[in-house]
């Protein structure tokens, strides 16, 4: 059975392209029929369909006629893809990226920033804004990011290491104070006009806000980041998730 937190045929494509992801499923296989889909996710055969469809737009799968559906990639056809199944994943990306700051400050933070980030007002910060790009040259950036890390942390900002490798991992290597928990918000957004220039899109265009809040085990707010992406056939997000614990 399938959850019904999101759209049926959302949670079939979401179950289908993680087995796709995972190579469970090789590129050059053919998918089970629409029936016999169908049966296993217990849906209709036209959210299967729906779910199909989602898998084509994302350039995993092709269909042809008496044949049948067949995976024809092992990666979605968007520049870059957040493939997450745990904690430590939440930010491992399928493909390498660089981040480029473009700014760095020292902020102390006001009523709007501590709500924003859930930090205590008067609390130190290292601010760092820049652009998340594609290893590949000529790609236009994937995000554009605002990077928070507290100020007992503030010397990893500074390591050329941060450029490729997340601030709250050179926390955990450097200083010894591992992430715990991590909070996500996802918001649908159009994007405003400086946002969309960057991202090398029209004005207004959809887009992605990514919020995550990274905590230690004491409940200490490690690091704070604002991603904001191009969507469409810029950015695919992918999380698979295991059975729910009992009790």
């Amino acid at each position: 059975m399938i959850s019904d937190a999101q759209p049926r045929y959302a949670s079939v494509a979401a179950a289908l392209a993680g087995e796709i992801l995972e190579k469970r499923r090789p590129v050059g296989s053919l998918l089970p029929t629409e029936q016999e889909l169908s049966q296993h996710f217990a849906v209709s055969r036209s959210t299967v369909r729906e779910a199909l469809r989602r898998l084509r737009e994302l350039g995993l799968v092709a269909g042809a006629q008496g044949v049948g559906t067949r995976v024809i990639a092992d990666a979605p056809r968007s520049d870059y893809v957040l493939a997450v199944r745990s904690v430590t994943d939440v930010m491992g990306y399928a493909t390498r990226t660089r981040l480029e700051v473009t700014s760095r400050a020292t902020v102390t933070a006001d009523a709007a920033l501590a709500d924003r980030i859930g930090a205590a007002v008067g609390s130190r910060w290292v601010q760092l804004q820049g652009l998340r790009w594609p290893q590949e040259k000529g790609r236009p950036p994937i995000s554009v990011i605002t990077l928070h890390v507290a100020g007992d942390f503030a010397a990893v900002t500074t390591l050329p290491e941060l450029t490729t490798t997340p601030a709250y991992r050179l926390i955990a290597q450097r200083m010894g104070v591992a992430v715990a928990e991590v909070l996500q918000e996802i918001t649908a957004i159009a994007l405003p006009a400086e946002t969309a220039r960057l991202l090398q899109v029209e004005p207004g265009a959809p887009g992605l806000h990514i919020r995550r809040r990274f905590l230690a085990a004491d409940g200490r707010l490690l690091e704070a980041t604002d991603n904001v992406h191009a969507a469409a056939d810029r950015f695919a997000y992918a999380l698979r998730l295991g059975a729910p614990e009992e009790g």
